[in-house]
């Protein structure tokens, strides 16, 4: 049963810098062949600065960047190994792009324990709030997990 003190509880911050390489990786691995994810002559034309973050690139940021995230749920008192990903949403708040250094802060921000025929299921939402370089606000992140009990 998911402790509902736990609601406002923020992770330490951790930082991600975009790199040019893995915007054309992601790219190419979704089959998005819009030049200005992979040619930054193509990105510039387009009237930005570099290459641009493709749209769903915040969900990689978990993996490349808060690599801790498992670890930070577990001790709280979440139990990782019955975790289901349940949905993403994304606000961008202003342009991300290639050479941005990030830094997150991810908070939960709602939890509920839910009855189900076999027993129960914990619902954990966290909003992650990335500033850049400059210290502005640029992107909010929310993801729910569904904890199969």
């Amino acid at each position: 049963m998911f402790d509902k003190e736990k609601v406002g509880y923020s992770f330490p911050a951790f930082t991600i810098t975009i790199e040019r390489s893995k915007i054309h990786e992601l790219a190419l691995a979704i089959g998005d062949e819009n030049p200005i994810y992979h040619d930054l002559a193509a990105a510039k034309a387009a009237g930005y600065e570099d290459l641009p973050l493709p749209p769903t690139a915040p969900t990689i940021f978990t993996f490349w960047g808060n690599t801790k995230l498992w670890e930070q749920l577990a001790s709280v008192g979440i139990n990782v190994a019955r975790v289901l990903h349940g949905e993403e949403e994304y606000e961008y708040v202003a342009p991300i792009a290639a050479n941005d250094t990030l830094t997150g802060v991810t908070t939960i921000v709602d939890g509920k324990t839910r009855r189900t025929r076999e027993g129960s299921m914990d619902i954990l939402t966290t909003e992650t709030r990335y500033t850049n370089q400059h210290q502005q606000h640029v992107l909010s992140a929310k993801t729910m997990f569904i904890v199969r009990e």
